[in-house]
């Protein structure tokens, strides 16, 4: 995994510390971080959610699924933490991201906000629709149902496995962000989800106003820096990329023992 920096004002670590809670009932560990400086590892599943190696400035970016720059934490610290979140049944991952930030709120005792403001974005269009290499992405059910109708005289042939499993794949790419040496393939994604994978990459954060609903699937060649993705996303998918101003969803965090100081 590439590592992130986010370097920060200092702050004490904090000791071991766990929560419990009757309904879902769960615990959650919270250290300092015992990874080595450039490394950092992330684990979700079910009933269980790890983070090691983070600073709490991207631990928030995690937990709320927004990129570091959506988050105006003045106050962030460099220290990296390592978090468990385990629950005794499962849970959908709404539901486990909303614990973990409840969990940051009470145990760092901060205040997070949403609040909108004017920012430099890439606004992401797609004015004659979608283009010749994205193509809508056909369910593993829909196959299903017309490869059962067609094998009807032919009840012991067995099915091939199908999956619909959501996949961004950079392929070839480095800790750089600035090129991928064979190209991005994406299936089953939607449009969101594409632009919330390349976000991080970009010099500025990525507005969505395509209008293309569902999911797809296409795969688009090698790039050397950011002009050339731009092209041939214009050239292959239909979407163009233009810069402007929008205003943006940030989420202000501050500590709430300074908040009510000053009430």
């Amino acid at each position: 995994m590439c590592g992130v920096a986010w370097p920060q004002s200092g702050s004490s670590h904090p000791p071991r510390h766990t929560v419990k809670q009757a309904t879902p009932a769960y615990e959650v560990h919270i250290a300092p971080s015992t990874m080595p400086a450039d490394r950092t590892s992330m684990e979700i599943g079910s009933d269980s959610w790890s983070a090691r190696g983070f600073d709490l400035k991207t631990l928030i970016s995690q937990v709320y699924d927004v990129d570091t720059r959506r988050v105006d934490y003045p106050d962030g610290a460099s220290d990296r933490y390592d978090i468990t979140l385990t629950l005794l049944h499962e849970e959908n991952q709404d539901e486990v991201k909303r614990l973990l930030q409840e969990v940051l709120k009470k145990r760092f005792r901060l205040s997070i906000t949403p609040e909108s403001r004017p920012m430099d974005v890439y606004v992401l269009t797609a004015p004659n629709g979608p283009g010749t290499g994205l193509h809508r992405h056909i369910s593993s059910s829909r196959i299903s149902n017309a490869v059962g109708l067609s094998m009807q005289n032919a009840p012991d042939e067995p099915e091939a496995p199908m999956d619909d499993m959501q996949q961004i794949t950079f392929i070839g790419k480095d800790c750089s962000g600035v090129s991928s040496g064979a190209g991005i393939s994406m299936t089953a994604g939607t449009i969101a989800e594409f632009r919330r994978t390349l976000e991080p990459d970009m010099d500025r954060l990525l507005i969505d106003e395509t209008g293309l609903e569902g999911t797809f699937d296409f795969q688009i060649g090698g790039y050397a820096n950011h002009g050339d993705l731009f092209k041939l996303m214009h050239d292959q998918l239909g979407i163009a990329v233009t810069p402007d101003k929008r205003k943006v969803t940030v989420l202000t965090v501050r500590s709430a023992d300074s908040l009510q100081a000053k009430l």
